[in-house]
């Protein structure tokens, strides 16, 4: 088989027009090429010498084996599927990686689908075959992220699950009915949803630590307590934020039933900075106005979360001092558990 084959004059006559297929072919946006019965090449289109980097005088009348060389498992497969072709059989080999250029010199990974159809002359007998290079590279990638996904998902639901669990299990052993479980579980159950609605709008990239406190405290803001928030632009990694946003909660709700958030002439001041040199969190939650403040006799959920689950999930430092005129809480998160700021 040698040249390049013409429309067959019949395809005219049921269209009604003289279409010129060689340019047709040329200008195609899929790789193809034109083998003959001896997988020699008998032509290609723009685009496949585009994407492979080569000349169409490097590649006419040469193997295709000789101009790319493949071997083991790869010869194998592309050879019968050629030859297969070639014999009249349609097929096609699914999801192969290629390395082709990358226009700067050097080479690019990509997956195609190849399709190689039959070619026949006029008197009907197979004479070749034509190789469309489907090009799925994005296919791949996007399946392969949605694994990675489904992976990061499953994690995610079971670490929540578990803090359910633990959420629960310590709320009744502080509970004294039914009721006080109920109220304090739900609460807890929503500071957590908080947060996660926090995290999911950042792709859990982090969470601002600004609208975190903002959520938490929005609640006794609006009833006119005194407080106020100050501080830099700072995020906390998702895997250390549902700890932070359940530590702000407890927090919060000791402050609403014995603290600054429960009494008149009190005020509440959060504050956060960042150390110059190290990077590092340091949150200073403050109470003023009380004077009759005792530390708790007892460890309760919020206790807990404050001096055993932040170390454990931040690495935090945690301070906790009950002054004359109230309560500071200072808490130390080193800075490789901040999140970098979102990009532009």
């Amino acid at each position: 088989m040698s040249g390049r084959p013409s429309p067959r004059p019949r395809a005219r006559r049921r269209t009604g027009m003289n279409i010129d297929f060689e340019r047709l072919f040329h200008a195609l946006p899929s790789p193809y090429m034109l083998l003959d019965r001896e997988l020699r090449f008998v032509d290609m289109n723009a685009t496949y010498l585009a994407v492979t980097g080569r000349s169409r005088e490097d590649l006419i009348g040469r193997h295709v084996f000789e101009a790319f060389p493949e071997e083991g498992e790869a010869l194998a497969l592309f050879r019968s599927a050629f030859e297969r072709a070639a014999a009249g059989e349609a097929n096609t080999v699914v999801r192969r990686l290629f390395r082709i250029p990358d226009g700067r010199g050097g080479l690019r990974d990509v997956w195609w689908t190849c399709h190689h159809i039959p070619v026949f002359d006029g008197e009907g007998r197979p004479c070749g075959l034509l190789q469309k290079a489907e090009d799925v590279t994005g296919l791949v990638a996007a399946e392969r992220l949605q694994g990675v996904v489904a992976r990061e998902f499953d994690h995610r639901i079971k670490n929540m699950l578990a803090t359910i669990m633990a959420i629960a299990r310590r709320t009744a052993r502080n509970a004294a009915s039914l009721e006080s479980f109920l109220d304090g579980f739900d609460e807890r159950l929503m500071a957590l949803g908080r947060t996660h609605q926090l995290l999911v709008r950042n792709g859990w990239d982090g969470m601002n630590l600004g609208e975190l406190l903002k959520g938490e405290l929005s609640l006794y803001d609006a009833r006119d307590h005194r407080v106020s928030l100050s501080g830099p632009e700072v995020r906390i990694h998702g895997t250390g934020a549902q700890a932070l946003g359940l530590a702000i909660h407890e927090l919060a709700t000791n402050a609403a039933k014995y603290g600054a958030l429960a009494r008149p002439d009190t005020r509440l001041a959060v504050s956060w900075t960042l150390d110059a040199g190290a990077g590092d969190l340091e949150i200073v939650w403050r109470e003023t106005g009380l004077r009759d403040l005792a530390p708790p006799t007892a460890r309760g959920f919020g206790s807990t979360i404050i001096e055993k689950v932040m170390p454990l999930e931040l690495a935090a430092r945690v301070e906790r001092r009950f002054l004359p005129d109230g309560l500071d809480c200072v808490i130390r998160i080193p800075a490789d558990r901040l999140a970098p700021p979102p990009l532009d």
